[in-house]
């Protein structure tokens, strides 16, 4: 059985994080990132997506040092949202989709709630992918082994578990889709013994 760790990016300017997204700032994807692994959290397969944000076709210039994402890259490798959603549906196909969202709800869907909102923002239909919050079971884990971590960002996981150098070779900091991927996946990694509930 095999499990997919997913994290995505999408538009954002100074202060959106404190005052929230105003007006015709709209949280657009422009990145999707997973990565598909077994009960040994093993890499079977991967994909990197860029996306074309259509509301704010133009990424702030906050956004692209935040993430390392240009608006170079996107023009040249980015593609609609429908597109990209489509490629991540048949990435998924029936394995259980696992995104970071320390913030929401612990039973909250997460960045599967970004992606369903850009559905909606574009009047797409959507497919049937699972998504769940893996955010409570690192909450469990750190509970479990005492480890004192009030709050953290996938993008930090590795970092905090002290398995960052694993991510050396990424070339690429927090806050890109993969790197957060990584992350995630070096802390289950890391808690691998207890990992069995992500399977069932």
């Amino acid at each position: 059985m095999n499990i997919v760790i997913f994290d995505t990016e999408y538009t954002s300017w100074k202060g959106c994080q404190e005052f929230g997204w105003r007006g015709k700032q709209k949280k657009e994807v422009v990145q999707i990132s997973a990565v598909k692994v077994n009960e040994k959290i093993e890499i079977i397969d991967k994909i990197c997506i860029y996306v074309k944000p259509q509301i704010n076709p133009i990424l702030s210039e906050y956004f692209e040092n935040l993430t390392g994402i240009t608006n170079e890259l996107i023009q040249k490798e980015g593609i609609s949202f429908e597109e990209a959603y489509n490629k991540f549906a048949d990435f998924a196909d029936a394995d259980v989709c696992w995104s970071h969202g320390w913030g929401s709800p612990l039973d909250h869907a997460s960045d599967g709630e970004i992606i369903n909102n850009n559905l909606k923002l574009l009047h797409l239909p959507t497919k049937k992918i699972k998504y769940r919050n893996i955010a409570s079971f690192f909450a469990d884990m750190y509970k479990k082994y005492n480890i004192d971590i009030k709050s953290q960002s996938s993008g930090m996981i590795a970092k905090l578990l002290g398995r960052e150098d694993n991510l050396k070779n990424l070339n690429i900091c927090a806050h890109n889709a993969i790197y957060d991927v990584m992350s995630i996946i070096e802390g289950i990694r890391y808690f691998i013994k207890d990992s069995n509930s992500l399977f069932k």
